[in-house]
This record gives structure tokens, sequence and C-alpha cells, in this order.
């Protein structure tokens, strides 16, 4: 990567914000909107149920895809393929009772005899996701940069969350067969633990993406026996940990040009609710984003929700950057090649996807990109880069999928059975 390229020394791109003020409690949702792609349902749990806050509603095939919960009390009022709806209600006699039922039989997961995978089914029954938790490795590095400009909760996580972070730290050792963790932290950040080695890495992004973190803590890239895993993560398994209940939250900055802060949010919680309390207004031709503002979604509705992962959102207002145009050209100015963390040239990469030359950016390495969004953010002629790559992507892991179903569908017979007995009599 070109270390002086001069977009790198914009002060919007520096992923330390001095931030260290405890995580507000966000709004008690409406409606929320869980997602339920792959998971299949609980027994009796239908449309128009009557659900209360943590109560199972459906789990995933995966060990490690965590079972899906209601952050509220509420009435199922919708079910689809994608997604379960619960609207709140003013809950009844039995619900108050379910609740407290759960709340009486929490776990102490610091005291549990688990390791390894029996563990991981412990957290998947209490709501989470262990792909990266529990990855087979010699060295697991938890990454303790903000992922995104903009994003700011990983410095209250590491600073003024503590309890949390130890907690988490302590059921990670129990989870992951890593012989060694290490932390990586901005250089600039003065952090020490007793209990976990502390590794300084840079903090100008793209350095928050993981292979990056991983580059600047081993001076490697991809080397074997290293793992990964965010601090959000972390969090995640600490706020389990010291609670013994199901997670349903998460944190996320809330941001927009005026006002930025950080959320302890339900699962499921409408981007619409989200920004009516955190009194962000949107107006026309502003951007709504999920994730981070380089590395996040665009959205077309308020309705959308947040999930375990979701990390931010934010609304960049009309007239502070310029829009895409996705049908202009490529000029070939060579800023996206210039800019590229991964040494490829998104140039090239973008136009192929465009006229849907798929396994011509196979050819092309297009697996080795990063998704860090620098190339759309220096592209003069203002292409949707990034959409495009993973656009690729996505035609090219179909065609993967579809070439697996083929190579396991049965061999026909060469004769049908009426064939083979009419021939046999013959």
């Amino acid at each position: 990567m070109k270390e002086l390229f001069q977009m790198l020394n914009d002060p919007r791109f520096h992923l330390l914000y001095g931030v260290t003020q405890r995580f507000s409690t966000g709004p008690e949702p409406r409606l929320v909107r869980l997602n339920r792609e792959g998971f299949k349902l609980v027994e009796g749990v239908t449309k128009k149920t009557l659900v209360h806050p943590r109560m199972r509603l459906a789990v995933h095939p995966s060990p490690l895809k965590g079972d899906a919960f209601s952050p509220i009390f509420g009435r199922i009022c919708e079910i689809n393929e994608r997604s379960i709806f619960v609207e709140a209600v003013e809950p009844n006699e039995e619900q108050r009772l379910a609740a407290e039922a759960v709340e009486r039989d929490k776990l102490d997961l610091l005291s549990l005899p688990e390791r390894g995978a029996e563990l991981g089914l412990v957290l998947k029954s209490l709501g989470l996701n262990t792909r990266s938790l529990g990855q087979d490795c010699k060295t697991l590095i938890i990454n303790g940069l903000n992922p995104d400009p903009g994003v700011t909760w990983a410095e209250p996580m590491l600073l003024t969350h503590l309890d949390n972070l130890k907690a988490g730290l302590e059921v990670l050792r129990r989870l992951s067969p890593a012989e060694k963790i290490l932390l990586a932290v901005p250089k600039e950040m003065r952090l020490h633990h007793h209990d976990i080695e502390v590794a300084p890495v840079p903090s100008q992004y793209p350095a928050s993406i993981n292979a990056l973190v991983i580059k600047a803590v081993t001076g490697k890239e991809n080397p074997e026996g290293v793992g990964i895993v965010g601090l959000h993560n972390v969090w995640s398994l600490g706020r389990v940990a010291r609670t013994g209940l199901p997670l349903i939250e998460t944190v996320v900055t809330i941001g927009s040009f005026e006002h930025s802060g950080n959320y302890i949010v339900k699962e499921g919680s409408t981007i619409g609710e989200l920004l009516e309390f955190a009194n962000i207004e949107l107006k026309n031709g502003d951007t709504l984003v999920r994730g981070g503002p380089l590395r996040g979604e665009s959205l077309d509705k308020l309705d959308r929700s947040v999930t375990k992962g979701s990390t931010g959102v934010f609304v960049v207002e009309a007239g502070t950057i310029p829009p895409m145009e996705g049908h202009s050209p490529c000029i070939n100015c060579g800023a996206c090649t210039l800019i590229c963390p991964a040494r490829l040239s998104p140039g090239f990469l973008s136009r192929y996807a465009e006229f849907a030359l798929h396994e011509r950016n196979r050819a092309e390495r297009i697996e080795c990109c990063l998704e860090c969004g620098l190339c759309g953010y220096v592209c003069i002629a203002r292409r949707p880069v990034l959409q495009y790559i993973r656009l690729s992507k996505h035609k090219l892991a179909q065609a993967d999928t579809a070439a697996k179903l083929q190579e396991l569908r049965p061999l026909t017979p060469p004769f049908s059975d009426g064939a083979a007995a009419k021939q046999g009599g013959e």
C-alpha cells in the first residue's frame, strides 16, 4: 500500500477519537425485525404468538450460528422467508411470569466445566455466533480498532467497559484452542492489561481491516496458525458472561455530520426508530448507511433493522460527498490501483463485473479483495467500484454452489426400469 497517497493523511480516516463515555441505552422498539434466513422456527412459534424478552424463536442448523430470540414483549405480526416481525404489546401476566422464569434460570458461564466446542454449543444456545470466536488457530488476535471511520465504540469497550472486556476474555480463553491471545490496539493508545499481551498497530484506515491487522502484528501476510476476532464479538461474549442471559442487544454508533453517539440497542430495532431516538433527521437526498461509512451498505427503507453484527447507522447528508454515478465509464486514472491495500486493480474488477465477465475476475484474484471501500472513495468518475466487486463475488459464489450441487446430483441410469425390462425380455 502506498503510505504517502494524499488521501491517507485525511483526518477523517484516523481511527482514534478519544471517546470514552459509557454507552447510552437505546430505545424500547415499537417493532423489531429479526433475521430468519436459514433458521428453523421453534415449535409453536407462529403468526400472532405472544412473546417475551429472551424467548427462543428460531434455531439455526449450524453449530456456529446463534439461536434467535425475541428482544421485547410483543406479538409476532408477520413471518416470511427472510424475517420475523414482532410488534410491541403491553405484557399480560403469563408473559411477565415467563420473562421472570428466564431471569431466574440465568447461566453462570464462568463456572461451567465445558470447554472448546462443547462451550460453543452452550454459547450458540444463548444467541452467540461463534465462528470467529472458536476458530482453530495457535495465535488469536483480537482486533481492538474501530472498524470504519466514524465508528467510535472501540475505545469505550477497551477503557470504560472493563468488566465486560475481562469477562469476555475469560470465556474466550475457554472457548478458543489458541495457545496465545493478543489484543491489537492503536499505537497511540496507552493501554495495559495485566492478563493479555497488547500489540500496537497503525491507527489510520484501512489498518483496521482484519488481514492488515494480522500483517501489522505478525509482519507476515496470511500466516499459518493465526486467527482474528473482532472486539465487537468479544463485547457480546462478555455481555452474555456477565448477565448469564441470551444475547438480545448490540452496540452501534449512530451518527451524522452533526451528531454521533454509541448506544446499546435491541437486536432487530428498525433504523427509523434509532434515528428518531438519536434526534437525527433524514432529509431528501441523504444516504442512509448500515455499517460503516466506507464498508457499510446503503438502505432504501427506514424499516430495515440492525443485527448482532451491525457496527453503526449513519446518515450521509446530501452534498457532503459527490454522488455515485453507476453509468459512468472508468477513465483509467489508476487512483484505485494506487490506493488498494490488496494490490489489485479495482478498475478492471469493476468493469468485468459491469459486463458480467465474472470468470475473468476469478482469474484476477477477486477473492483477495478486502472490501475496504477506498477504491470507490477515490474514484474520480464516481463509479460504485466496491458494489460492482461485491456483485461479482456474489455471482461467483452462486456459480460455485451450482457446480457443487451438479456434482452431487445422482447419475441418470441409461435405461428406465421399463426399458431395461423390455431389453432383458428381448
